[in-house]
């Protein structure tokens, strides 16, 4: 089961305040922790104050697997946690072979150029001069 290291929102109307947790990825963003790794106060006047965490047992999460959230891999970043394991990189880019889907399309799109290119040129759709935008 994976964990998810991310914000959970304390404090009153319009002060917000902001707890460190460990989660449940399904739980509620307000809801129940499995473990609080620290707090974060975007309002607090001194740096020392504005973040506060426990960097080993944050570095244990991460190390078992978790994910975090852009905001906390930031957090965790400026105070010094920097064994984050890398996401996964995928191998290929998008489908190699070319579907039937996209054969049938590009086989409409080439019979529209060649019906088009069939008409006569004065039944054809005249082209706007340079210059002017229609």
């Amino acid at each position: 089961m994976s964990v998810v290291i991310r914000l959970k929102r304390e404090g009153r109307k319009n002060l917000p305040s902001y707890r460190i947790a460990v989660s449940d990825p399904r739980a509620p963003r307000d809801g129940a922790v499995i473990e609080k790794l620290g707090f974060y106060d975007p309002r607090a006047h001194s740096a020392d104050k504005q973040v506060k965490f426990d960097k080993e047992r944050a570095e244990y999460w991460i190390a078992q697997g978790a994910r975090l959230s852009p905001t906390v891999r930031t957090l965790l970043r400026a105070g010094g946690v920097t064994t984050f394991v890398p996401k996964p990189v995928r191998e290929r880019a998008g489908r190699l072979k070319t579907t039937k889907t996209k054969e049938r399309r590009l086989a409409a799109k080439s019979a529209r150029a060649a019906a088009k290119a069939a008409k006569p040129a004065h039944r054809r759709k005249p082209k706007a001069p340079e210059g002017k935008k229609a």
